[in-house]
């Protein structure tokens, strides 16, 4: 089978950037050989190995995005090369030495490696073969079914704590023990090498959360939207790798993102809706909001965010809110848990915008695609006035959702100059969120000035 790209000899004095191969039933890409430089690479859902190197290879890559589907090999496969005997052929090639700093590679849970094309069915989401070289940094390794590295056919490099990143190549495998490595499933090992003379060590990395805005421990090529960008002072903005080379962006952060979504715009992921527009924030927001909290300027808000009693979520004249097209619920849950902002009973929101600076809640999904309907769910706020009904409840909510009591001068805050814009998401059977909910609600509270735009659902609706 053919490669996604095939890169044969190729030199340093060849421009490569921002690149992407998708679906490619063999290698996604793979350099025979040269010393080509590479930034901003996408490899998704291949069938063999999102990344090969091998017969000598010697450039540097940064910021790779590679995404295994349920049935694809290896996120990355570095080869030596040996002899057939597997024995190291001579200098100064005796084995490829690539330089791959800021990767993210996203494998699939359910991993089952079953491609035609593949020549080792060994399954680890990075592949050490036949005695490569090379200098791993800045790397996040997530969601793996079995090993996260493996490595055998080892040959004289020295490997592990010995080696210097500084130092030229090739004679030596570095991998940055700030490497972090998540998601794992069952029971796994992060690296197991085999049938190697000289032990790696133990100093290759660590197990934890980087920390990213939304990309769910069960990702597969199914996934709907997630945004692989760290959280703000999270865990993958903290222990970051200096840089061997000057051909390296520096950067602060591990993995392939920073603020920066480098996919809008072009990739396959961008033109599907599986990824948000590039929004820079220092806000993200999800889950129960525990105190009082004021928002500002561009918010995203990427799952259910609930307000409850006694907090007030006060918003700032002309804040936008990007919801995210929809969030993982339960196993089998299919859309529960559509982004929405609930405030629950005696809760509070002081949303006070003005016609110069309206507060906007609308869908960060690319602008390409809009205007669209039911991309995310809506803004519920749930009072105690009098409602007829014996058990009033707003369904898909991922918790709470009571609403109505014998209040009908409750206070739930203000809503002045709000806009809602492409939501309504689908989160059930016949059931859909409104643009607006108000659940209950009563007359203390302010309410002027609104729009629904684009909504799948009803527009506004009042329950009591």
């Amino acid at each position: 089978e053919i490669n996604g790209i095939t890169f044969a000899g190729v030199g340093s004095g060849t421009s490569v950037d921002h690149i992407e191969v998708a679906f490619n039933l063999d290698d996604g890409i793979e350099f025979f050989g040269g010393t080509v430089n590479v930034k901003f690479m996408s490899v998704l859902f291949c069938g063999d190995d999102g990344i090969d190197t091998d017969k000598g290879y010697q450039g540097l890559l940064q910021f790779a995005f590679v995404m295994l589907g349920e049935g694809s090999q290896h996120g990355a496969e570095m080869d030596g090369p040996v002899g057939s005997d597997d024995t190291e052929p001579p200098a100064p090639f005796r084995r490829s030495f690539p330089s791959l700093y800021n990767a993210l590679f996203l494998g699939d849970r359910n991993n089952d490696p079953n491609s035609v094309s593949a020549d080792d069915q060994l399954e680890a989401v990075i592949r050490l073969r036949e005695g490569t070289g090379g200098r791993f940094g800045n790397m996040l390794v997530l969601n793996y079914a079995n090993q996260g590295i493996f490595q055998n056919l080892c040959g004289s490099e020295t490997r592990g704590a010995g080696a210097d990143p500084t130092a030229a190549g090739p004679d030596y495998l570095f991998i940055s023990p700030n490497t972090l490595f998540n998601g794992a499933a069952g029971s796994v090992s992060v690296f197991e090498s085999t049938g190697c003379s000289t032990a790696f060590g133990t100093d290759y990395g660590a197990s934890g959360d980087p920390e990213l805005i939304l990309v769910p421990t069960s990702s597969d090529q199914d996934l709907p939207f997630f945004d692989p960008r760290p959280i703000p002072g999270g865990a993958a903005t903290q222990n970051v790798d200096s840089f061997p080379d000057p051909f390296f962006t520096n950067v602060n952060y591990r993995g392939a993102f920073g603020d920066d979504l480098w996919l809008e715009g072009w990739s396959w992921l961008a033109e599907n809706g599986r990824i948000p527009r590039s929004l820079p924030s220092t806000t993200v927001a999800s889950g129960v909001i525990s105190s009082s909290t004021t928002w500002s300027g561009t918010v995203l808000m990427t799952q259910q965010v609930f307000v409850p009693a006694d907090v007030t979520l006060t918003i700032q004249p002309g804040t936008t809110i990007y919801a995210y097209a929809r969030t993982y619920g339960a196993p089998n849950a299919g859309l529960a848990g559509a982004p929405a902002l609930v405030i629950e009973q005696n809760g509070s929101i002081m949303a006070n915008g003005n016609a110069a600076s309206p507060i906007t809640f609308t869908s960060a999904v690319q602008e390409a695609l809009l205007p669209a309907q039911g991309l995310w769910g809506g803004l519920i706020i749930l009072g105690n006035a009098p409602v007829l009904s014996s058990d009033p409840t707003i369904e898909g909510l991922t918790e709470g959702g009571s609403y109505g009591g014998d209040m009908p001068g409750d206070n739930s805050g203000v809503l002045r100059y709000v806009r809602v814009w492409y939501g309504g998401s689908v989160i059930g059977q016949d059931n859909e969120i409104n643009g607006i909910t108000f659940g209950g609600v009563g007359s203390g509270t302010t309410v002027e000035y609104i729009e629904v735009a684009f909504n799948l659902d009803d527009g506004v609706e009042f329950f009591g």
